[in-house]
């Protein structure tokens, strides 16, 4: 599922070497980034499509884990005049409960339905109160001919499986397990429970949620096709990207930004509801233009709006009404200039809407490490059926890279020619982790040694940053794209590491697959090192080819 356990592991007991190349600053959450921009479609297609599939790596989620059955179970109704509620729960994974509450209008349908995850208010789904209600929003829509499916974040109300900020450890990290990628699993699966109930509309799901429900509601409808319309409230910035683990898995912003990923919803309707009192006050101005010029590179610039409201940080009655329009103008087919006004409504009581309020927890429930041993099980079992293809596009993105360049690029600084020397061509050897002994030899056998120059980490000023592996490489992954930098700025070498760099060499080739290398992954073997200086251990200079040391691993060709 997700993080290849041999490359992650790789990651992790790589070490630090002599370096000399500068380091950029770090990233950070707060960091105030620039808008993207795309001259073509041609190019933000592509960009679009690395990102998605970036979403759903960094979640854990590529491949998709397997949909196990929801046994979703709907009870406890309690019908109103214009509206009813019921509780509902069902298992994004075998064992691991979503819960929340069913908001049905009163007929038969089918009916258009709305997805609403909620943001990090004190009472989670059931937060009602002037500054955000979910349980109105849920009335008012259902009152207007919406299902509407509310739920709870992880750790939240009747989600009592995990703790919502503590969860995840190293170990939970290399395999790609994350509250963050739970959540956004937990929304994929919240679509296919809309989808098997009879009276709902299937092509007409929307989502709506503030504050981390925004982070929730953008990247599903990233990812996931089958959200018609969206409205994240209070959340797509330049300047803030998030401020909870729940919404930083590892490797999600190496380079990009919410308001880039948000984008990639084009061409599906998307509605940007900002706030005068948090860090989208300057949406009208520099998030929301950047969003619709990449709209209207897909055709799509009718498409997005923004609106603004001065207030605080909110889910209040003007941003519900802004949203009540969007939905009905796109799920609805009402016109463009249709208006929504909420009623008064009364919430139910507490208990009412509780779905675990004196009601046994279901025996097959597990616990957080229980969680954890499944879900790598799962994922062992998946490996092994993973078509290559896939399974490379994964290693790509767990390395922190997009998809492969086009070879006219390919090249970041001109190799010099050849020079030849008695009739022998003087060959470029791209060097790291060998030791001063060889580095003579190489020299007096006349080859050309390039050493990598791997950039500095600073563990101090990395430990400031929250989220750091969100937005940066960790020290092991940066000496990988060290090398690969290497080797594109020097297209004809070959590639020779030992010791600690010989397995961040290893995975460079599989970013650099095209490449002759000799990588010595264990006891450092002279005799044969020298042996391939002359040419006489592997085909090192006949075609592509990687030479693994010492056996009994074989030469084999990428």
């Amino acid at each position: 599922m997700r993080y290849l356990m041999i490359t992650m592991a790789a990651l992790a007991v790589l070490a630090g070497a002599s370096v000399t190349a500068q380091r950029k600053p770090y990233r950070g959450v707060n960091d105030t980034y620039a808008p993207p921009q795309f001259g073509s479609r041609a190019g933000w297609d592509i960009r679009a499509a690395h990102l998605r599939e970036l979403v759903l790596a960094s979640a854990g989620l590529l491949p998709m884990p397997e949909r196990t059955p929801l046994n979703a179970q709907v009870f406890g109704q309690i019908t109103h005049p214009d509206y009813s509620v019921s509780k509902v729960y069902f298992e994004s994974l075998p064992g691991f409960f979503v819960a929340g509450n069913l908001y049905r209008p009163i007929g038969d349908g089918p009916f258009p339905a709305i997805l609403s995850p909620h943001g990090h208010w004190a009472y989670g789904r059931l937060e009602n109160s002037v500054t955000a209600s979910v349980p109105g929003r849920a009335i008012s829509l259902a009152r207007q001919g919406f299902v509407v499916f509310t739920y709870d974040m992880v750790g939240y109300n009747d989600s009592w499986q995990l703790e919502h900020r503590l969860f995840g450890g190293q170990r939970e990290k290399l395999w790609g397990l994350s509250v963050a990628g739970l959540q956004l699993w937990n929304g994929i699966r919240g679509l296919d429970f809309l989808e098997s109930l009879p009276y709902v509309q299937r092509d007409k799901i929307g989502a709506t949620g503030a504050s981390g429900g925004g982070t929730q509601v953008f990247l599903l409808a990233a990812v996931d096709e089958r959200v018609a319309a969206a409205a994240p409230v209070n959340m797509i910035s330049l300047h803030m990207q998030g401020g909870c683990l729940c919404e930083n898995q590892p490797g999600l912003r190496l380079d990009t930004t919410n308001v880039e990923i948000a984008a990639t919803i084009a061409p599906r309707p998307l509605l940007m509801v900002s706030a005068t009192g948090d860090w989208t006050t300057n949406t009208l101005e520099r998030e929301y233009p950047a969003v619709r010029a990449l709209y209207a590179l897909r055709g799509a610039a009718d498409r997005v709006h923004a609106v603004r409201f001065d207030a605080p940080h909110n889910y209040n009655r003007e941003s519900r009404e802004a949203v009540y329009a969007w939905m009905a103008r796109w799920l609805q087919n009402a016109p463009a200039d249709v208006r929504r006004e909420e009623r008064a409504f009364t919430v139910d009581p507490l208990p009412d809407l509780l779905v675990f309020h004196r009601r046994q927890v279901p025996q097959n429930a597990v616990d957080a490490a229980q969680l954890t041993t499944n879900w790598i099980d799962a994922a062992r079992r998946q490996l092994s059926s993973t078509p290559l293809e896939v399974r490379a596009r994964a290693l790509r993105q767990a390395l922190g890279f997009g998809p492969p360049l086009p070879a006219s690029r390919v090249a970041i600084i001109p190799s010099a020619p050849a020079v030849r020397t008695n009739r022998r061509r003087q060959v470029t050897v791209i060097v790291a982790g060998i030791d001063a002994e060889l580095e003579k030899e190489f020299l007096s056998a006349k080859f050309i040694l390039k050493p990598v120059d791997f950039t500095p980490f600073d563990a101090e000023e990395a430990a400031k940053i929250p989220f750091f592996d969100t937005y940066n490489r960790t020290a092991a992954s940066q000496r990988v794209a060290d090398i690969v930098d290497a080797l594109r700025a020097t297209p004809d070498a070959v590639l020779v590491v030992a010791g600690d760099a010989a397995l961040a060499g290893l995975l460079a080739l599989a970013i650099e697959t095209e490449r002759r290398a000799l990588l010595d992954v264990g006891d450092f073997r002279r005799r044969t090192m020298r042996r391939f200086s002359n040419g006489s251990t592997c085909r090192a200079y006949g075609g592509p080819a990687i030479c693994l040391l010492p056996s009994p691993w074989p030469a084999t060709a990428p």
